[in-house]
């Protein structure tokens, strides 16, 4: 079946240009000029863009438990978030599961499993859009290891990020900073605030490189966090790090894309004018061209909203911010059938209305429509 999509702003090699896209199955199958077909869905003046690839999301975890221990299933979490991303414009999500042992948080090395399993089998046979995992090692947990090399080795994980949130680095410059976030947020007492401490500063450097090494054989692409200085950058950089996520300083992001390091930042970060934590403006950095690609943390709406917030905030071409949510991130995932409307590629594609606020109004996932938001509108 041939369907084809007709726009006078179709993104095409970063540029909005009038054309006609045909798809046959699951694929691009060309690019015409506009006008050209006798047949096609007219979209008048909608921008039709590549579906937004999202690398780094914990949403999962507040669609799980959305209020303090208000829980629902790992199994119903999913499908009702799969629903959330189609409406946003994410078809392709990189869901950020984290390897630690952390009750106060809700994460463990068990939930993180259950949870990796969980998005693998609903992902094979009903999801609308491709829901793939993160893993996120704390360098701490020396444990958790073995079981991400074992959801590696079954081919349940695309991406694995290095954290160290430990005291005297990243977001806790200092012990003291570390005390106040942690026992104020988590409610620990003295005794429970030092087995904490104890234990992220005591780390396992052969079981460390070990989970590196796997990573590597593997193909995966490797990823930092919160980076905070120079010297880290080119430790992690020695152990194969592609890509540094939230960097916390100007300096350090500049420093890693000198050094061919992709940086990454969080679109609510964007949308919201600052970072919840106080960390450095992500503005900032795109100013500088020093932030490569955005994903969405926490709240996947915001990726649609920061690429018009760029261009409000820091002038930046709305089609060069397009692709910071599309094509660039998913060259990064190692993912090269898409992320682009071009011929051969996945017929993974949104049109957007920006009249007003912009928002998705058709997502198509392999050339079918897997939301649609056009009142009185059949595709």
């Amino acid at each position: 079946m041939e369907t084809i999509l007709r726009s006078k702003n179709v993104l095409i090699n970063e540029e909005f240009v009038p054309a006609d896209v045909v798809i046959k199955g699951e694929f691009i199958e060309r690019i015409d000029e506009y006008g050209k077909n006798e047949v096609a869905v007219d979209l008048g003046d909608k921008k039709i863009a590549p579906g937004i690839v999202d690398l780094h999301s914990d949403a999962i975890e507040k669609e799980i438990e959305p209020r303090p221990n208000a829980t629902f299933p790992v199994k119903l979490a999913v499908a009702e978030l799969d629903k959330k991303l189609s409406m946003a414009g994410v078809t392709t999500m990189f869901h950020a599961i984290g390897f630690e042992e952390n009750p106060k948080k809700k994460r463990s090395i068990d939930l993180a499993i259950s949870q990796i399993e969980e998005i693998n089998k609903a992902n094979d046979k009903h999801l609308g859009v491709d829901n793939y995992v993160h893993a996120r090692f704390e360098l701490s947990c020396d444990e958790a290891v073995e079981p991400i090399k074992e959801v590696i080795s079954k081919g349940m994980v695309k991406l694995v990020s290095l954290m160290d949130h430990s005291p005297g680095q990243g977001q806790f410059k200092s012990l003291e900073s570390f005390k106040s976030y942690y026992g104020s947020y988590y409610d620990l007492n003295e005794e429970e605030l030092q087995k904490v401490i104890d234990k992220k500063t005591n780390k396992n450097e052969d079981k460390i490189n070990d989970l590196i090494a796997y990573t590597k054989e593997h193909n995966l692409t490797l990823l930092s966090h919160d980076d905070d200085c120079i010297e880290k950058l080119d430790g992690l950089l020695n152990l194969g790090v592609q890509i540094s996520e939230f960097p916390l300083d100007l300096e350090v992001a500049k420093y890693a894309v000198s050094k061919g390091i992709a940086t990454g930042m969080g679109a609510p970060n964007i949308v919201r004018g600052g970072s919840q934590s106080g960390n450095i403006a992500a503005i900032d950095l795109v100013k500088e061209g020093v932030c490569k690609y955005l994903c969405s943390d926490y709240h996947p709406t915001s990726m649609l909203q920061a690429v018009y917030k760029m261009k409000e905030d820091a002038n930046l071409d709305i089609a060069k911010g397009f692709s910071m949510v599309t094509s660039t991130p998913a060259r990064y995932a190692n993912l090269e059938d898409r992320g682009e409307i071009k011929e051969g590629k996945r017929a993974d594609i949104i049109v957007v209305d920006d009249t007003h606020i912009p928002k998705v109004v058709l997502t198509l996932k392999d050339g079918d429509s897997i939301y649609n938001g056009i009142r009185g509108f059949k595709l």
